[in-house]
């Protein structure tokens, strides 16, 4: 799925290599994040092909405004970070690493840290004596990030203009949320809402998501719109509610038959938005 997603984005508009290695990075990231949540099955595999082509296919459309390359890393960082805290015979110590990559990146997704931390502080094998500093500077972390993006003037406004990439433009919740849900399509919006059951599991994989969810939502009040990061969430919330959708069924073949109606009926709209916003409209020279 990260080839396909690279090859998805290359399709789609003209990139530089950087921005397409990213993109596939991000797209084999969340595609592992769907199965990590929900497991493996033929409806997983479903929700887990969705998700990433989702993601391209949301973020080149026009409405949206496109992702950078700093916005690839940050989610493909975050995906892997969920990924990390979802295996249990794993050193927790793994997962610090891309949480720290994606908090700076993207301060939407400076929550990990501390979730992270708290896993490695609690894992039931050895830990350095120096663990319980992670959770600390998490926290410092994530109150840094708070203030950044609420500051009026000075120092702080501005490391919040170059931490989430955006002036201050700042909206309510539920026009947030309109916008996103407007960007992205009704349907959409339902079953990423839809998606949301799967992580009402007290895991530090679904802990984690939701945090970022509540971050990439305050982030996103502060920019003025929904940004990369809360796209990203929602495809792979989307993703889970088709794997949660297809998994009803008892049959295998029944669960990739309904996973793969399910992601075509969410894909091809968005996707078509963006084949047509990449395509060049031809004018029919009338002197001919």
């Amino acid at each position: 799925m990260g080839v396909v997603s690279a090859a998805a984005a290359a399709g789609l508009g003209e990139r530089a290599p950087i921005e397409l290695v990213a993109c596939g990075v991000a797209g084999a990231s969340i595609t592992a994040a769907v199965r990590a949540l929900i497991g493996d099955s033929s409806a997983s595999l479903a929700g887990a092909i969705l998700a990433p082509l989702l993601l391209v296919a949301l973020l080149f459309d026009p409405a949206i405004g496109g992702a950078s390359a700093r916005a690839w890393i940050a989610i493909a960082a975050m995906g892997w970070t969920v990924v990390e805290l979802a295996r249990p015979t794993t050193s927790p110590l793994v997962a610090v690493l891309p949480a720290t990559v994606a908090a700076v990146l993207d301060p939407s997704f400076v929550m990990l840290i501390a979730i992270a931390g708290v896993r490695l502080v609690t894992a039931p094998w050895e830990r350095p004596r120096w663990a319980i500093a992670i959770p600390i500077m998490g926290v410092l972390c994530a109150v840094l990030a708070l203030i950044a993006c609420v500051a009026q003037g000075g120092a702080f406004r501005a490391l919040g203009d170059q931490w989430t990439g955006h002036a201050a433009e700042t909206i309510g919740l539920a026009r947030l949320i309109a916008h996103g849900a407007q960007a992205m399509g009704p349907v959409i919006a339902v079953a990423a809402l839809a998606g949301l059951a799967v992580l009402a599991r007290p895991r530090h994989a679904e802990v984690a998501v939701a945090a970022c969810i509540a971050g990439a939502l305050f982030v996103g009040m502060r920019s003025g719109g929904a940004g990369p990061s809360l796209i990203a969430l929602a495809s792979l919330t989307t993703g889970l509610a088709v794997g949660r959708f297809a998994g009803a069924i008892r049959l295998g073949a029944g669960q990739a038959l309904a996973g793969a109606t399910a992601g075509a009926l969410l894909l091809v709209p968005p996707a078509w938005t963006a084949i047509e916003h990449r395509a060049p409209v031809q004018v029919a020279d009338a002197s001919r």
